[in-house]
């Protein structure tokens, strides 16, 4: 079998975890080097990826994220955060984005005005800056628990909390960063409910 497959296979939305079982600092290191690898639009990687070992902390998170025990029971907590305040075209850190592909300087106003032009036309009639630096975020979130399973170590990610009430707790300063999901990563434990998926064809269509 592909490898890949293979860990998309034994990946699920852990709702058990054994919080007797910690994951190793050069496991988690690899993880998060996934998610620092990901992709994202225009490679502006608007996002902080926190990470919370703290029992006290997520004790005190849980209740804003629906009671979950995962929060507290799982190795570590993931909070992705959004930095909406980086994209807006007329930004320094665009600029300094497309600067690092250290382009002739034409081009690189090329790509600033593709972006700003992008930017305007496509994502902004659409959806606010939050909603699209949070969809770079799930690439990240996605790479995350690939990697995690192909080590054998499970995951969850969660949108079930209380956006205000998290970026409270965790003293988030909104005026940079928002949360946009959350992710959970230990080991599993006992029987977990089972995964159930549509057929590739319902859900593959070729032209």
């Amino acid at each position: 079998m592909n490898p890949v497959i293979d860990a998309l296979k034994f990946r699920h939305a852990c709702k058990k975890f054994d919080p007797k079982k910690k994951i190793s600092s050069g496991q988690l290191d690899t993880i998060l080097e996934a998610a620092c690898l990901s992709p994202t639009s225009f490679g502006m990687e608007a996002w902080k990826f926190l990470v919370l070992a703290s029992h006290d902390i997520r004790q005190r998170l849980r209740p804003a994220c629906w009671g979950q025990p995962q929060v507290t029971d799982a190795s570590h907590l993931v909070v992705i955060l959004a930095k909406p305040s980086l994209i807006d075209p007329s930004k320094q850190y665009v600029l300094d984005s497309f600067l690092r592909r250290e382009l002739p300087e034409d081009l690189t106003k090329a790509y600033v005005e593709k972006y700003r032009s992008h930017m305007e036309t496509e994502v902004f009639p659409r959806m606010n800056a939050y909603a699209w630096c949070s969809k770079q975020c799930y690439i990240g979130l996605a790479n995350m628990m690939t990697t995690a399973a192909s080590m054998g170590i499970d995951s969850c990610p969660m949108e079930g909390f209380e956006k205000d009430r998290v970026e409270a707790i965790l003293d988030i300063d909104t005026k940079q960063f928002e949360v946009a999901v959350l992710m959970a990563l230990g080991y599993r434990a006992g029987e977990q409910t089972p995964r159930r998926r549509h057929s590739i064809g319902q859900l593959v269509e070729f032209r």
